[in-house]
């Protein structure tokens, strides 16, 4: 095939462009308002590839194209955008994510009937999850190679960004690589995040069948990321609290000023068991934001309070009384480190404190009792955690990294 100019490039894309948005009506508004960048001066760019608002291509690379190819790649950026991979990320290794990002939307694509390059990364194990569960099942050290090697002595003829470069199109928003390639008028992160919020639901509107599914489970992620855990369990201890004031138990707030003022009246939560899963998925930057709260709404509400950490068995065991007067700590040494079963805390509750109500922070790869009896359980799921759709009981809410 002989070499395109920029020119005639550019044109490639025009009518790719116009023929995604006439062919794939839940891709019509988003492949016509992100803008199109030719990237090609900049080594960064060897196939293509978004921040999360413009597309950027190499044209070299996609000359080489089919029509049909070329469409599949750019609803592929495109879906990147929608989903908002690259803002999703968060802390997370940015090969592994990004791989985990283009299963997800490959085999969207492939059931809507796009064609795609070869040896993209579109593997069925992954169906119906999104990029957060399936970036939790890949190895936690992924490499390209180590992930293509067996692949890659067929594709040493391919030329530049067709194997070398896959796992790589997303860039983070703050790269400044890709400064000098982006419209001096790019939105702020609000205004992005409306757009996307609008694209999302236009596309929703317009798949129907599996596909639907598959573009669902990741709108879900995208929902349940906004989730404030904070606020959750504020709501959850509030409703088990009565609403009117006591003057017993006094406020454990003031108590060591010396001050018997007034507390909220309870009834319940009474007793709250909070169960670390220390089998080494909890780092302790997160551990010490969730005892920040615990110890918060401690104040607020002077709860007897049990935390435990266990792994495949009971580590330890640290009651804190209702007016004891003995602050939570800001940070814990962990102890454990081993498998994880979840079944011995939910054992020591029946146990020790029948009716008390758990609170389990943990990333859920662990052996779950086949019932949940006394009171009630919310999960708090540290990423990459399993499907909360595998929870057998309580509530789920994910924490950010």
């Amino acid at each position: 095939m002989p070499t395109l100019s920029p020119i005639d490039v550019n044109n490639k894309v025009l009518k790719a462009r116009i023929a995604l948005a006439l062919r794939q009506p839940f891709l019509a508004s988003a492949i016509m308002r992100l803008p199109i960048k030719d990237a090609s001066p900049h080594s960064w760019c060897k196939t293509m590839a978004t921040d999360g608002y413009h597309i950027f291509y190499n044209a070299n690379w996609t000359s080489k194209l089919s029509p049909a190819e070329l469409r599949g790649v750019l609803a592929h950026e495109v879906l990147h955008v929608i989903f908002q991979h690259a803002s999703r990320r968060s802390s997370r290794d940015p090969v592994r994510w990004n791989i985990a990002a283009d299963h997800a939307i490959n085999l969207l694509l492939k059931e809507e009937g796009f064609e795609l390059p070869k040896n993209g990364f579109a593997d069925r194990r992954y169906w119906r999850k999104s990029t957060e569960v399936i970036y939790g099942l890949l190895p936690e050290e992924v490499a390209f190679k180590k992930l293509t090697g067996e692949r890659a002595a067929e594709n040493l003829n391919d030329g530049e960004g067709v194997l070398s470069d896959a796992g790589q199109d997303l860039l983070d928003p703050h790269d400044i690589r890709s400064r000098a390639a982006r419209d001096e008028d790019m939105p702020d992160q609000a205004q992005l995040r409306e757009l996307c919020e609008g694209l999302r639901a236009e596309a929703k509107s317009k798949l129907q069948g599996a596909a639907a599914g598959l573009f669902q489970a990741e709108c879900l992620a995208i929902d349940e990321a906004k989730i404030d855990w904070r606020a959750l369990l504020r709501e959850w201890l509030q409703d088990r609290i009565k609403n009117d004031w006591s003057l017993w138990p006094f406020s454990k707030k003031h108590i060591h000023r010396g001050f018997m003022l007034p507390s909220i009246g309870i009834d319940a939560p009474g007793h709250i068991v909070f169960a670390i899963d220390t089998s080494g998925s909890m780092s302790a930057a997160q551990l010490g934001k969730i005892f920040s709260e615990v110890r918060a709404y401690r104040e607020t509400f002077p709860c007897q309070l049990t935390v435990i950490q266990a792994d495949a068995a009971i580590q330890s065991v640290t009651t804190y009384d209702e007016m004891d007067g003995i602050e939570i700590p800001e940070t814990v040494t962990l102890v454990g480190r081993g498998g994880t079963d979840f079944r011995p805390v939910f054992s020591w509750i029946e146990e020790n404190a029948p009716g008390a109500n758990l609170i389990y922070a943990t990333d859920g790869f662990g052996n779950f009792p086949e019932f949940m009896s006394g009171g009630a359980v919310i999960w708090l799921m540290c990423r990459p955690h399993i499907d909360v759709e595998e929870v057998p009981f309580g509530a789920c809410v994910s924490l950010p990294h």
